[in-house]
């Protein structure tokens, strides 16, 4: 979000970042991005109507947005299953998540997942059949639901004590990477592999936004982003 608080968009080819491109809109909130290919980038916002909206990149240029209803008090997550599989989560007026999804059969309705969320909620697939949403509760640590071919399974509290928004990744199956800001202001981890869950690492700097986080395609590498206390987009990796 630029300063007339439209959408941004900055992208690196492997070789080089391209200029930033505006792509209009007006938002209210943190914006959230999914891909289902090489040629699709999914992005949703909270607009000043406080509804879900939404914009995508299919190869050849850019959609006009589409809005996507809801009552939203928080930015949007979205992650996406394989294609033709959208996820996305809010917070709703009663502090609980939300869910609304996409998929052969177009956009499907609201979804109520409860919980009481202090922040925006984050999510990430690390396959079909597999999303993982992490969110900052009341209290405030780290709680996390997921969602298998068992259907949704109950809160799980995974303790800190965040003072930002959560940030996810996925580097493959039985995977996860989840990055916050403590009381420090410093960056924090916590993984997930082999079933476990890791003990919280501190990754160090001095930070004024919450993190967003994405695995690198094809490797084990995570890119961090985040905003120093002068403003500016900084760049981390794992």
């Amino acid at each position: 979000m630029g300063t007339d608080r439209g959408l941004w968009h900055r992208a690196w080819d492997g070789v080089q970042w391209s200029p930033w491109q505006p792509l209009g809109g007006v938002i209210t909130a943190d914006p959230s991005a999914a891909s289902w290919s090489a040629n699709r980038i999914d992005v949703f916002v909270r607009g000043t109507d406080n509804a879900l909206w939404h914009i995508f990149w299919g190869g050849a240029g850019w959609s006009s947005w589409e809005q996507l209803g809801g009552i939203l008090t928080s930015g949007t997550a979205a992650s996406s299953q394989g294609i033709e599989r959208l996820d996305v989560f809010v917070r709703g007026t009663d502090n609980a998540l939300w869910h609304r999804w996409f998929d052969s059969g177009g956009w499907h309705n609201w979804e109520w997942l409860g919980g009481v969320l202090s922040s925006d909620p984050d999510s990430v697939s690390w396959g079909l059949g597999r999303v993982d949403v992490f969110v900052r509760g009341a209290d405030p640590g780290l709680w996390h639901r997921w969602w298998d071919s068992a259907g949704w399974h109950n809160w799980e509290w995974l303790g800190g004590v965040l003072t930002s928004s959560p940030a996810a990744s996925s580097c493959g199956v039985g995977k996860l990477d989840v990055f916050v800001l403590g009381t420090d202001k410093g960056l924090w981890r916590r993984s997930f592999s082999g079933g476990v869950w890791s003990p919280w690492q501190s990754l160090g700097g001095y930070w004024t936004s919450s993190p967003a986080a994405a695995c690198r395609p094809g490797t084990t590498s995570t890119d961090v982003y985040v905003r120093a206390s002068d403003n500016s987009l900084w760049h981390l990796n794992y």
